[in-house]
């Protein structure tokens, strides 16, 4: 592989590393010197000592209440509205199951990222892969990235448009039947998205906290009302007050084998969170493996709570008539509820779901759009080393200071080799040195979203604008949102969320010296999740080409 600067590292006698490279004084004062975390943090930058001195760190500004509300967020998307579902197919008892087993899955998964990511001196998704797998790794796994999160975008798009155009003519006072056929839904979705537009600008999940304070609180009214309404159907039947002959609940039922291969890939899709981890890492204050543990641990825990009320509750209140998303069975007319206050509980909690989707998308966007520039970032790097390409890098690079009219002076005459060193390891077995793969570290003053590609008012933007239209686009030709999970299909999804995750923990774990804190019994955990997750990812995307549209 071709590196920025490549510096041999290798392992003394005490299993000890050693690096030809100084590195920062302040990681002397991390409880784990050997972890490389960017921007370095000092163990006596605590958060008390910050608010008594009413001072906030620049480089690290979230709290753990932030970075735990970050990740809740960005899990509650647009796929808990299909929960209901699975337990529909599955029966409550095996959909509990799939649950639990997902959200260990992603637990590990994220948790594995973290490691690799202080193992490697990785800043983002890409880089972690990088480390493990080499530069072209890096461009590959962001286009798949950059891909899935537009589909994403795309989706969330599709349902906020669903979501508001009914309640919009509601509140304008027109219907469907009437003559203009009522509220034009992309006119609504326009109005969103100019809304969105300063949120979908910023450069950090830091500056987006409360979107996922009211977001977080938005979701809760619709989980509320449905899981009223649920039980209020089951105590209904259960004392012969219940009308509906076709309302049924399975809590133990059998699934069939297309049923549960149907169900497990919603779930698993449901608690995909792992491009925004490191993100949110880069900016925790005192990012201690216990803090990242705490923040993982408490938002697979909230999130899996709630949307299991979610599901369930979606379940119960509907029983085998639900659909692939729980809102279409939520009707707006007044009518449809005999009880008056049923119906109000349900509106506020179609406008909290929508609530919630409006300011859920941005935290979705930003990792799509960071991936696109990092891929961009990584050509500037790389190009740097190759002389076939020096000359237009060069071209391209003096376009981009030409044309940025912000640019700062320390700016205008940076250099992509000013913004990162990479190291090559010693592999551990001398005696296949020839035939093992050798793994990086990183070496940054700052994480890779502060490089000047990033950074860059043109390119930011510009992408910015770049994305949202082609997505906007997209979600105008597509019928509905289930057409765009159909393209994406599972195999993405775990291919990002747990393939990826648990090969470059495999990778790069072992290129850390036995005797140390080697993590032995995870390395053989996540092989076993590794090769469940490519059989999980390989059946499931059969059934899903095998199955009719």
């Amino acid at each position: 592989m071709k590196n920025y600067h490549s510096i041999a590292i290798h392992a003394d006698d005490d299993g000890s590393t050693i690096l030809d490279h100084q590195l920062h004084e302040e990681d002397d004062c991390n409880p784990h010197p050997q972890d490389h975390l960017v921007p370095p943090f000092s163990s006596h930058q605590d958060e008390e000592h910050n608010s008594a001195a009413n001072t906030t760190n620049s480089d690290r500004p979230s709290s753990l209440l932030v970075g735990t509300f970050n990740l809740i967020a960005t899990i509650l998307g647009g796929g808990v509205l299909t929960l209901p579902i699975a337990f529909q197919k599955c029966g409550i008892a095996v959909t509990t199951i799939f649950m639990l087993i997902s959200a260990y899955m992603t637990y590990m998964s994220l948790i594995m990222l973290c490691y690799c990511s202080r193992r490697s001196g990785a800043s983002s998704f890409g880089e972690v892969v990088r480390s493990a797998y080499g530069e072209r790794a890096e461009v590959g796994v962001n286009l798949i990235l950059f891909i899935y999160i537009s589909f994403v975008v795309a989706a969330f798009m599709v349902l906020i448009r669903d979501i508001w155009t009914p309640l919009v003519g509601m509140f304008l006072g027109k219907t469907e039947e009437d003559e203009d056929g009522g509220v034009s839904g992309d006119r609504v979705l326009v109005g969103f998205m100019i809304f969105l537009l300063p949120f979908l600008f910023q450069r950090s999940l830091h500056a987006l906290k409360w979107n996922c304070y009211i977001g977080f609180a938005s979701i809760i009214i619709l989980c509320t009302a449905l899981v009223r309404g649920g039980f209020q159907r089951q105590f209904n039947l259960h004392h012969g007050e219940l009308d509906d002959d076709t309302y049924k609940i399975e809590w133990f039922k059998i699934p069939s084998a297309q049923d549960a291969l149907f169900a497990f890939p919603i779930i698993m899709l449901a608690f995909l969170c792992q491009f925004n981890v490191l993100s949110i890492q880069n900016t925790l204050q005192r990012p201690t493996r216990k803090r990242m543990s705490q923040i993982v641990g408490m938002s697979v825990g909230a999130s899996l709570l709630l949307m299991y009320l979610f599901g369930l509750g979606g379940y119960m209140m509907y029983g085998s008539s639900i659909q692939g998303n729980v809102l279409l069975n939520i009707s707006v007319d007044k009518s449809a509820y005999a009880d008056e206050s049923l119906y109000w509980v349900f509106f506020l909690g179609r406008v909290g779901c929508g609530t919630t989707l409006v300011l859920a998308l941005p935290l979705s966007f930003l990792p799509g759009r960071d991936a696109l520039l990092e891929i961009i970032d990584v050509w500037f790097h790389h190009s740097h080393h190759r002389s076939n390409s020096a000359e237009t890098e060069h071209i391209c690079w003096n376009a981009l200071h030409r044309f940025n009219k912000n640019e700062a002076p320390q700016d205008a005459a940076i250099r992509t080799e000013h913004e990162i060193e990479e190291i090559e390891t010693q592999p551990l077995d001398i005696e296949h040195e020839s035939t093992t793969r050798k793994t990086t570290i990183l070496i940054r003053d700052q994480p890779i979203q502060q490089d000047y590609v990033f950074r860059n008012s043109v390119l930011h933007y510009g992408s910015t604008i770049l994305i949202v239209t082609y997505c906007f686009i997209g979600a105008t030709r597509v019928a509905g949102v289930a057409t765009i999970w159909s393209l994406v299909g599972s195999s993405l999804a775990f291919f990002i969320a747990f393939i990826l995750p648990f090969a470059s923990f495999i990778m790069i774990e072992k290129g850390v010296a036995e005797g140390s804190d080697r993590l032995d019994g995870w390395i053989k955990l996540a092989k076993v999740m590794l090769a469940v997750s490519i059989v999980g990812a390989v059946v499931c995307t059969w059934n899903r080409l095998s199955s009719p549209v």
